[in-house]
């Protein structure tokens, strides 16, 4: 390994059997023929989207996490994410390579450059945002004082702070920003690869939001997408009929709806002859997050528009629609709305990662 000390900034270029940054780039590109590459703050569909890259854009893989299985990929099914050299992450789903990429913390992960720096902000926290701009949802913030790591920056909207003017913002290891106005540092960080970010409201405020088993007490059984049902798009929770249902987020309801083949009855027990969830509610939380309770045994009680808050109860478990037993069919959407098998994703490691444990009591 070969070390590199500028001034405070600190990159380590792994060589031998790890490929450089250019290597990668030159070894690693894009596939997804029908849609830009997401490129996130994590290794999960639900972490902040960042930027988009097209099909065939070289791209320099440091080093892989393990994350979310992603199974619909052009090259491979995986649950490998790949960290690039600003300290994003795409799926290895979509990604052709050449070459067998180390896991981070291996060495190759310290190929990533960073900056450290300090928050000068005087009494006033600093506001950590998805983009270099006051417009970008802001996502935590910084007591002045706090130390912090810096991958990169991007220019964006000029600040007038307590260091210095500029138009400068400093990205963070976990693909967020501040502004470089408020911000004391001994280097220059390096400016960031790529066209700059365009933020779409992912999941930032659901991460920090409260999340809630949905029908507490009974465990989801492991039925997204399976080898048998790769339609089912949910998972299943069994119960009783009458069980209070929950809103697993605060939000807004989108939809209360008897979903049912023509000339069928959502108040009526269902059976495995039918089509449709029967009686649901959809709910919108946010960072474009939407939750969808299905097989309901009656109409929800609350109204669309209706805001919820977490745990509140919306309906009451049932067998109405495509049913054979009491049960609570649950989904979660990303990039909501719409809500469609394009956006679905699995709940359990989603809600796994906001603190529930979805699939045992």
């Amino acid at each position: 390994m070969k070390k590199i000390l500028l001034a405070g900034l600190v990159a380590i270029a792994a060589v031998g059997a790890f490929p450089t940054a250019a290597q990668a780039a030159s070894g690693a590109k894009v596939v997804s023929p029908s849609m830009p590459l997401n490129v996130r703050t994590g290794p999960a569909v639900w972490n902040p989207r960042v930027r988009t890259l097209p099909n065939g854009r070289p791209v320099a893989i440091v080093c892989q996490v393990h994350g979310q299985r992603i199974t619909v990929g052009s090259t491979r099914q995986t649950d490998m994410w790949d960290r690039l050299s600003d300290g994003t992450y795409v799926s290895d789903a979509w990604i052709y390579r050449s070459f067998s990429v180390p896991a981070c913390g291996s060495g190759a992960a310290a190929a990533v450059q960073t900056t450290s720096a300090t928050v000068s902000s005087g009494g006033i926290p600093l506001n950590v945002r998805l983009g270099p701009t006051h417009g970008a949802q802001r996502v935590s913030s910084f007591p002045s004082g706090s130390a912090i790591t810096i991958v990169c920056q991007q220019s964006g909207q000029s600040v007038a702070g307590d260091v210095r003017t500029t138009n400068m913002w400093d990205r963070l290891p976990n693909g967020t920003y501040v502004s470089d106005a408020y911000v004391s540092r001994t280097a220059t960080p390096p400016l960031c690869t790529g066209s700059g970010p365009a933020p779409a409201p992912v999941a930032a405020a659901a991460n920090t939001a409260k999340w809630v088993h949905p029908l507490p007490g009974f465990p989801a059984g492991h039925s997204f997408r399976t080898p048998q049902n790769p339609n089912h798009i949910g998972v299943d929770i069994m119960s009783f009929t009458g069980t209070p249902i929950r809103a697993a987020s605060a939000g807004r309801v989108l939809e209360v709806v008897c979903n049912i083949q023509a000339g069928g009855s959502c108040d009526v027990t269902g059976s495995a002859a039918m089509r449709g969830c029967g009686w649901y509610v959809k709910i919108l939380h946010p960072g474009g997050i939407a939750t969808i309770y299905c097989h309901m045994v009656r109409k929800g009680i609350v109204k669309p528009g209706q805001p919820v808050r977490a745990g509140q109860v919306i309906g009451y478990v049932g067998s109405s629609g495509n049913s054979s037993a009491p049960h609570l069919h649950f989904e979660v959407h990303v990039n909501a709305p719409p809500t469609g098998p394009q956006n679905a994703i699995d709940p359990i490691p989603f809600m796994r990662a906001h603190g529930v444990q979805l699939d045992r009591r």
